[in-house]
């Protein structure tokens, strides 16, 4: 082996040198031997031969010593590099569990040298408690178990995941390897978020509504109790066995695809039949749930009983509607009965009895229009009311709606000033309606206009409809108010100390929504704002195809 250190590139140098070399040894103690003035016993020759062999068997024993120290000192050269390299704690023991190699991130952790650690156990730096847990994790390894186990540490309070396994040769376990790799972050995350998650299952415990988690599949995996009526379940069933699913599986999946594709939240009242078969109304609401990809991860869904909202608003729709319905007839009766009077069928009056008579009817009148609204809008909420279509100019209806708020004109000084664009203006409509409609709006126009000034009205017809528009000068509104404006019982007349009671541009909606038509409001900062709506032109070419569809 001596040899190999001196040609260890060349080998057939090597072996060549190694036979020459001894050959000649050979041949020396042969001649030795068979000198003839050498006196020397074939014993002695012997002698030399094997003092030679022995000499030679220590060299070469001496130099593969070395040679594997070398080798050794290369290897642990190495795997001190790849250890080093690691962020992880890597110990290496002996079959009696004594320390023989550590990496960097051991020491700086307990604080040691590598020659304060070779030779030593855990009791030696650790706890009593630490090193009792450690010592119990290295006796199983040796006796050739693979042990996983998360452990904290006293002195740190750091915690570490660690992995420790034997060492094994033909003969048996020789030793042990462990690796410590710190996860107290990921722990102290883990820890969050499964307190986060307690205290959101907390909160939607403890709330009034149903709230329950699907995921893309539909399956549902968190309900809270009041979710568990509302879905029919007791503490036995399976969550994903609904007792109403089978009934609604195509409009439940419709709705969850609805979701998951245009990512969007959806909300709708739905009459439910719970588990004790009674019937109730919900008004459910159901929104994605986005993870930080922007990708849908599931489906949150809320259920909230309006039951009683329901019932309160059907009592009071009926109220309203059998209370306008009642005043109807005598306020048709005080206006008709005025009539005889103003017209002089009762008698004579003077000017200031006919002008104090006059703001009486109108009063009535007024009265008249506010209860038919009120009728109206609780018959187009019910579905009660059929349009009755016929063929319509809108631009006679509008000057028939401008005759009729002549006075309403002559109070503010206001004028109005229709422009066209476009040739026939016709289409089929409910003409009643459409001019209630037309009415609103314009009154709106000249009750809120600025005193002398001119309201501007564009009727236009193109390929999309008849469209048609009041402009007038008034006071700015708001965008929170613009979103409110075609809602039921809102308006904003307080702000201008005027009396509405907010459905005119409401029923004005409905209208045009039963027309498949668009109602739209505009306002602008410079003191201007426009009102308006499309209709689609319907003529019988129209309606022949729509009837062949």
């Amino acid at each position: 082996m001596i040899y190999k250190n001196l040609f260890r590139n060349n080998e057939k140098v090597l072996m060549s040198f190694k036979w020459t070399f001894q050959i000649a040894i050979a041949v020396f103690i042969i001649w030795v031997f068979f000198h003839p003035q050498t006196k020397l016993h074939s014993i002695i020759a012997i002698s030399l031969l094997l003092i030679f062999y022995v000499l030679q068997s220590y060299v070469e024993n001496r130099a593969l010593l070395k040679f594997i120290n070398e080798k050794q000192a290369d290897h642990e050269e190495l795997i001190s590099a790849i250890c080093n390299s690691s962020q992880d704690l890597i110990v290496y023991k002996d079959f009696n569990g004594k320390y023989l190699y550590c990496n960097q991130v051991f020491l700086d952790t307990v604080n040691k040298t590598i020659e304060e650690i070779k030779g030593k156990n855990e009791a030696d730096f650790f706890s009593t408690k630490e090193a009792s847990v450690l010592n119990k994790i290295s006796r199983r390894v040796l006796k050739g178990k693979v042990i996983r186990k998360k452990i904290k540490m006293e002195n740190t309070q750091n915690i570490y995941d660690i992995t420790a396994t034997p060492l094994v040769l033909t003969k048996g376990v020789f030793g042990a390897l462990i690796i410590a790799k710190d996860i107290t972050q990921e722990e102290k995350l883990k820890s969050e978020v499964e307190d986060k998650e307690q205290m959101f299952r907390s909160v939607l415990q403890g709330m009034p509504i149903a709230t329950y988690l699907k995921d893309l599949n539909g399956n549902v995996t968190y309900e809270n109790k009041m979710a568990m009526d509302f879905l029919g379940l007791s503490d036995s069933d399976n969550a994903n066995k609904w007792h109403y699913k089978e009934k609604r599986a195509d409009e439940i999946s419709n709705e969850d695809s609805e979701i998951i594709n245009e990512c969007k939240c959806i909300s709708r009242e739905k009459q439910i039949t719970l588990k004790n078969n009674d019937k109730r109304w919900f008004k459910v609401t159901k929104c994605p749930i986005i993870n930080h990809e922007k990708k849908v991860i599931g489906i949150c869904s809320v259920a909230r009983d309006i039951d009683a909202e329901k019932t309160a608003a059907e009592q009071r729709e009926t109220y309203v509607a059998t209370l306008t319905h009642d005043l109807k007839t005598p306020t048709i009766a005080q206006i008709k009965a005025l009539d005889l009077l103003l017209n002089d069928h009762m008698g004579p009056l003077n000017n200031e009895q006919k002008e104090l008579l006059t703001l009486t009817k109108d009063s009535c009148n007024f009265m008249f229009e506010m209860l038919s609204t009120l009728l109206s809008t609780y018959k187009y909420e019910n579905g009660d009311y059929a349009l009755n279509i016929e063929n319509c100019n809108i631009i006679s209806l509008a000057e028939e709606s401008i005759n009729e708020l002549e006075a309403m004109l002559k109070e503010k000084n206001a004028t109005i000033h229709i422009h066209t664009e476009g040739i026939q203006f016709n289409t089929e409509c409910d003409r009643m309606q459409i001019k209630r409609v037309l009415t609103n709006i314009l009154g709106n126009a000249i009750s809120y206009a600025y005193d002398n000034t001119q309201i501007d009205v564009t009727i236009r017809q193109d390929e999309n409809g008849i469209s048609f528009e009041a402009k007038n000068q008034s006071a700015y509104i708001n965008p929170e108010t613009m979103n409110n404006l075609f809602k039921k019982y809102v308006s904003h007349a307080a702000k201008f100390n005027k009396v509405g009671v907010g459905l005119g541009l409401y029923l004005s909606k409905q209208i045009i929504d039963a027309h498949d038509g668009e109602i739209y409001a505009r306002s602008f900062e410079d003191n201007h704002n426009i009102f308006g709506f499309i209709l689609p032109i319907v003529n019988e070419t129209t309606k022949i195809s729509q009837s062949n569809s």
